[in-house]
């Protein structure tokens, strides 16, 4: 094999790993909200039990993920229309993040219109959507993990993780290693994720050719299809 080929494929097994990692663990996040909807109470209160889960994720992920949560469908609460319950970590310690889910707000927080929301919920996969930039969120760029909820069969909340970009570029970084090529990071639709090079700014389009030789999918446990793809140009 040509030795930029096994670093990719090398490079593309480490983030796969470090990705199938987020998913297994937002499974377990699914299943304790499952349990906890099961359970009598029809107060968005309830979610408040999913903190040490949450907790452990964090903590569990070293860096990787930068907070994690529940959103719930509209109308799954008496005591409020819809809910976002979002941890992050804040100087080493777990923090509730209140959202403003006020319509009437300029600066109301509509979670139902983005894509790591719908997708997961439309699809009834986990989904990676990003980067982004998360306006009245994290207000900054984010790659986010989710997957749905389920409650009496039907999905009805999103268990999501908030990825950081600087340990995403550190994992690709460090497995690729210093190289004269110059290798991207790239999503399935083209936006670079990250790279070793100027060439390729993160944020921007991939305009080079996808596929075919120096181009290796980054596999993903549990998702339909590869997300992302690393890209080598001479």
């Amino acid at each position: 094999m040509n030795p930029i080929n096994e670093i990719l494929q090398s490079t593309a097994q480490a983030l796969g790993q470090s990705l199938a990692s987020v998913f297994a663990d937002l499974a377990v996040l699914a299943d304790a909200t499952t349990d906890i909807l099961a359970s009598p109470g029809t107060s968005r209160t309830k979610l408040e039990s999913l903190r040490p889960v949450v907790e452990d994720i964090v903590l569990k992920q070293a860096g990787l993920v930068d907070s994690a949560g529940v959103s719930v469908t509209s109308g799954l609460f008496t005591d409020a229309d819809a809910w976002h319950q979002w941890w992050s970590l804040v100087g080493g310690k777990l923090v509730f993040i209140p959202h403003n889910l006020n319509p009437a707000s300029i600066n109301y927080y509509d979670y139902t219109e983005m894509t790591w929301y719908e997708r997961p919920l439309a699809s009834g996969r986990p989904e990676l959507i990003g980067p982004y930039i998360d306006f009245g969120g994290a207000d900054m760029k984010i790659v986010t993990a989710s997957r749905p909820v389920l409650h009496e069969q039907r999905p009805v909340a999103v268990a999501g993780a908030d990825l950081s970009m600087e340990s995403i570029e550190r994992t690709f970084l460090l497995n690729l290693g210093r190289r004269d090529e110059h290798v991207a990071l790239i999503t399935e639709s083209g936006k670079v994720v990250a790279s070793n090079s100027a060439r390729f700014a993160p944020g921007t389009r991939f305009e080079g050719p996808r596929s075919g030789p120096g181009s290796v999918s980054v596999p993903v446990a549990d998702l339909a299809a590869p997300p992302w793809r690393l890209v080598a140009d001479e």
